[in-house]
This record gives C-alpha cells, structure tokens and sequence, in this order.
C-alpha cells in the first residue's frame, strides 16, 4: 500500500491554516524545527492507520480458514474421530492428522504424519486428499491405512476401493486397488500384494473415542458387529462421552456406553437397540 505523505501533510497544514494555529512568515525561522516535527508526526500518524487497517485486513483473511490438529498421545490405544464430513480416522500412537475445521466445496484436504486408518465418506464430486512428507494420496471413498514416519517412508494397503498415490518428487500416479500395498522404495512407489491380512483389524481392537457423539461411536461399533446396532430414540445420538474399548465385542461395547450414559440396550439376537 502506498502512502501520500505530502497529501496528508497538506491536509494537515490547511487545517492549522484554518484555525489560525500557524505562525507568520517572519517567524518561520524559529519554528521550522516545530513545523518540519509536525509534517513528520502527520506521516506517521497516516501511515499508523492505514498500516493498521491493512493489519485488520490481512488478519481477516488469514482468519477465513482455521485448522484443527488431531493428535494421539495415548500410547495404548487408537484415537478414533469422525470428521465433519462423515469420514472416520483411526490414529495410531504418536499420529497426527491436519485438518480444516470444515472442507471446501470442491476437495476435502488434509495432512498426515504418523499411522492411521482411513474410513472416507463417499462423494465423487468432492475428492478426499491426504498429504504426508513424501506423497499425495487421491480417493473419493474408500478403506485403507497409511504409514508415514518422515519423507523416506511410506506405506498404504487398501482394504476398499480405488486410491490414487502421487510421488511428490516425480508428479506421476500409480493407482492401488483392494488388496495392493504400496511402499516407497529407492526414492519409487513400488506396489505389491498385500501380504498381511489382519492389519486392519488391530485399529479397532483397543479404541478411545474422546468428547464424540453416541452416534459416531455407534457407526464405528456397526463397522465390526455381526448384527445392527440402532437407537429406540434419535435425541440420544448427540450424546458426547469419552471411553476406550480394549478388545471387546460389539455387545459389550455398547454395555459400556449404556452404563456410562445410564441407558438401556436390548438384544432380540438380530438387532441391538439403545435407548432410555
């Protein structure tokens, strides 16, 4: 921004003109230190205000979008969230996720570093990015973990669907399908079969859902019960609670969310109903 100072000054003297506050010519000599502290003090005061206004500006549109981090401490258990797409995010010790505090339009992005699982909420029109250290991983809902520690590793399995990884450093696309893994090996994506068939399942074996909604701690419940979990009563799923799950049953879970939150459960051995 470009700042007039001769036109402030101006302004300035024809005001103290005005009112009579400047001295005659023949005592200018003697004023001249006052007249050259005045102009200064006029710049200054314009450049204070418009640098001001320009600092509120700038602030404002720093301040269109906030970030979140989501981060595991916990050295035991995976911190399971919901984003506020629908997405669910099972982080593994030491993991953090990055992400706005509500998605464009047009992508969902966000960053990794550390190990997790990915659960991504379908919408073709809106592509679901992740960024770690070394890669850009592209899918529009699907399953599939990450493994990211620095810029040397990389590690992705997909368990569903379809995902897109990009090398940062070459720009070129490899795709991985159900049931492909692939690493980064000598600065290249190699993709190879899966090898091992159970490591999905540890994500879920010891949770801990923090301040979340009953609803979302049931959703990730239905994901690995062998029978519907369901509410007798809409009004209970904003329900917030904190609790961790250490290798128990979808029925036992949902024990302990009746217990916790003082409600009641039934079991007709098809499906599980919580209510009041």
């Amino acid at each position: 921004m470009s700042i007039n100072t001769d036109k402030a000054w101006n302004k300035l003297y024809a005001r103290l003109s005005d009112e009579q506050l400047l001295v005659a010519e023949s005592e200018q000599a003697t004023t001249v230190p006052f007249i050259v502290k005045m102009r200064r003090a006029a710049a200054i005061v314009v450049l204070c205000i418009c640098g001001g206004a320009a600092g509120l500006y700038l602030s404002s549109k720093r301040g269109t979008e906030q970030f979140v981090s989501i981060h595991n401490a916990d050295m035991s258990n995976t911190l399971v969230s919901t984003l506020t797409d629908g997405s669910i995010v099972y982080l593994t010790s030491g993991a953090t996720l990055t992400c706005p505090e509500r998605f464009a339009a047009d992508k969902r992005m966000v960053s990794l570093q550390g190990e997790a699982m990915f659960d991504v909420h379908g919408d073709k029109a809106c592509p679901f990015l992740i960024e770690t250290e070394s890669v850009v991983v592209e899918v529009t809902g699907t399953e599939f973990d990450i493994k990211s520690a620095d810029r040397e590793s990389f590690e992705l399995s997909v368990r569903q669907g379809s995902v897109k990884v990009t090398l940062k450093a070459d720009g070129i696309p490899i795709r991985v399908e159900k049931g492909e893994t692939v690493r980064l090996q000598a600065d290249r994506l190699q993709k190879s079969l899966s090898a091992d068939k159970r490591q999905f399942a540890r994500y879920t074996e010891k949770m801990r859902f923090k301040d979340d909604r009953l609803d979302n701690i049931v959703r990730v419940i239905n994901k690995i019960s062998d029978k519907p979990v369901v509410f007798a009563d809409s009004t209970l799923e904003s329900r917030e609670m904190t609790i961790t799950f250490s290798n128990n049953t979808a029925s036992e879970m949902v024990e302990l969310l009746c217990v916790g939150l003082d409600l009641k459960y039934t079991d007709d051995g098809k499906v599980i109903t919580i209510g009041r």
